[in-house]
């Protein structure tokens, strides 16, 4: 008989935190998107983990096989981004909501020494590997455990499900496009589950831009939408085609695949 995670609802104020900014968190433009990524992942997990009455994050299906929150989509947006330097604190407000039976959906806004600096939004849904433990193949499947989550305010998401889903349905592994080798390195790209890191999908498209597009990939980012299509095994080749203006302030398109699979859809606007 196939588990079904069970869910109940209950009221949760946000989970702030601070940060001081240093090296680590502030990168040549601004505050570190791969630092950010990785963090809030981190953090989307440990109140996962949280509302499941876990200390660590750390989840299991019902055969003990290991159940991973793999990422959907994630909507970033950076409203001042020249506030992010070392020395300044970074407020992280943090809040979990479910947003069907199989998806959650964490929201995360950011200020920086008191003035609004922007805010990120991340949907997962549980995943295993199958048998063949290859990324290309990996499952999804409900964790043992009872999660106690309130379902997303209506709206609360401004519209980044359905912005996610016209990505994912507009372009194709063959749509015209430049395309340059992104291949992810296995010790620094993918993470402890063997699978290619959610912050590693936005470095590699920065990777194409700085091969395609210098001058753009230089600016500030105000804006990007990660919509996550599938995986790669370590060693497995991947390309970035990118396409769309990459002007000043404009919005272009990068598709990451292997072969002719597509494994993502990235969105992104800088400023210079």
């Amino acid at each position: 008989m196939k588990h079904e995670m069970k869910h109940e609802a209950f009221s949760s104020a946000a989970r702030v935190a601070q940060v001081r900014l240093g090296m680590a968190q502030c990168g040549w433009r601004g505050l570190s998107e791969g630092w950010l990524l990785r963090h809030l992942g981190d953090v989307h997990w440990a109140q996962i983990a949280q509302a499941m009455g876990q200390e660590a994050a750390v989840f299991q299906d019902e055969d003990g096989a290991p159940v991973y929150a793999a990422f959907c989509a994630i909507a970033v947006n950076v409203a001042q981004p020249a506030l992010a330097r070392p020395g300044a604190v970074l407020t992280i407000a943090s809040r979990l909501r479910r947003l069907s039976a199989t998806r959650l959906i964490s929201f995360h806004d950011l200020s920086i020494d008191g003035l609004p600096f922007g805010d990120v939004t991340m949907i997962t849904t549980f995943v295993r590997h199958d048998p063949t433990g290859r990324n290309a193949q990996i499952q999804r499947v409900q964790p043992r455990g009872v999660l106690t989550v309130p379902m997303m305010e209506p709206g609360a998401d401004a519209g980044l499900v359905e912005e996610a889903a016209q990505l994912a349905r507009n372009f194709s592994a063959d749509r015209p496009g430049r395309d340059t080798d992104v291949t992810p390195c296995p010790t620094t790209d993918f993470n402890a589950a063997g699978l290619l890191y959610c912050a590693s999908y936005s470095a590699l498209a920065d990777r194409a831009e700085w091969a395609l597009v210098r001058d753009a990939a230089q600016g500030f980012l105000i804006r990007r939408r990660i919509v996550f299509l599938g995986n790669v095994d370590p060693g497995e080749p991947l390309t970035a085609r990118l396409w769309g203006d990459a002007g000043q302030a404009g919005c272009h398109h990068v598709t990451l695949r292997s072969h002719d699979r597509l494994i993502a859809h990235l969105c992104t606007q800088k400023v210079v």
